[in-house]
């Protein structure tokens, strides 16, 4: 059981503890509100996440086509896919719904997941979201190695007000026996203060992060391969949160972009010669964030904060006309360290 305390901060020592709320009780639904605010704020759930298509029911097989809508599909800066599935109050078969959209959303390519991204940006009004600019903004997010493979383990995301015991449970044995599948048991609670309503989400299955600890057993030569470039990425995405929350790099610290052993040596001397001519382009500065950390004075808005992933295509965009395929983990250095590196002196 949860509980939410109001403080006014010109009173500290004085508290309101807000009432419970709900779903029904509020009138809102899964796909007009619940939904919107994983759209909009995928961070609650993970801050790795990139929101790729909403209510997608375009399932078809040579003999047959189903309608299945699946709620929410993200993918994580590792490259794997996220199967979201959300529920209002309790539901008996919400793990159920989301395995079925696991297993059909196994078999997407990068071209089918492009499309489908860019059908739903051009629903929402993005003009200009060509299947091949669709395409490149996926590349952009994956941070490291990307490929079909890694899209044949998704993730599954289960979110709801709160759960039956038989769900739990279940949720609980499989990720116990099933050691490709990684699910996890997301709660929400809503607070009414009046006029305003706040809402929390917090995971409560798996209770932490273990996927770099568990032992596996019987797995074939291929999926264990692929297992083990998603734990990889997942690392070094991972990286920013990790010096983010450990405070390792002090803000307004110079970041330096390094590319030696990471490209080929022309490729980085044609890089170099696009930052060095003009002072502002190497002028890369720590801003902390869990996941946007880096402030760019060459950028349009130099206050704009960017992902070590997004600030790295902007400049191979810029200075080759391609996005690297790279982890920026592994190429933005503070004093003579990658992000990476850092990051592993605070990892648990």
């Amino acid at each position: 059981m949860a509980h939410l305390l109001s403080i006014t901060k010109d009173t500290p020592q004085s508290a309101t503890l807000l009432g419970d709320s709900s779903m029904i009780v509020q009138g809102w639904s899964e796909p007009g509100t619940l939904e919107q605010w994983i759209v909009d704020h995928p961070e609650v759930l993970d801050p790795t996440l990139k929101v790729i298509t909403t209510q997608f029911s375009q399932w078809e097989s040579a003999d047959a086509r189903a309608r299945d809508r699946l709620d929410v599909l993200a993918l994580a800066e590792s490259g794997e896919l996220v199967v979201i599935e959300l529920k209002r109050g309790l539901d008996r078969s919400v793990h159920l719904q989301a395995l079925t959209y696991a297993a059909l959303v196994s078999g997407f390519t990068r071209d089918v997941l492009a499309d489908a991204h860019s059908d739903w940006l051009r629903r929402r009004g993005r003009t200009d979201a060509t299947p091949e600019a669709a395409r490149r903004e996926l590349e952009g997010h994956v941070e490291g190695e990307w490929n079909d493979e890694l899209m044949a383990l998704p993730r599954v995301i289960l979110v709801a007000e709160k759960y039956p015991d038989q769900v739990i449970t279940t949720v609980q044995w499989l990720s116990e026996v099933a050691a490709d599948l990684t699910i996890e048991a997301h709660e929400y609670r809503l607070f009414d203060h009046g006029e305003d309503v706040s809402v929390s989400f917090r995971r409560i299955l798996p209770v932490e992060d273990l996927e770099d600890r568990r032992l596996r057993p019987g797995l074939s030569e291929r999926t264990a391969e692929v297992r083990e470039q998603l734990s990889e990425n997942r690392r070094r995405a991972r990286s920013v949160a990790l010096i983010h929350e450990a405070g390792a790099i002090p803000d307004s610290s110079r970041i330096e972009l390094g590319l030696e052993s990471i490209v080929r040596p022309e490729i980085a001397a044609r890089v170099a010669g696009w930052l060095d001519a003009d002072p502002r382009r190497r002028d890369v500065r720590w801003r902390s964030h869990r996941s946007r950390p880096l402030v760019w004075a060459a950028a349009e808005d130099p206050e704009h904060q960017w992902s070590p992933t997004a600030l790295r295509n902007e400049i191979f965009e810029r200075a080759i006309g391609e996005q690297g395929t790279f982890s920026a983990a592994d190429a933005w250095q503070f004093g003579g360290r990658s992000l990476y590196w850092i990051a592993q002196d605070h990892a648990e």
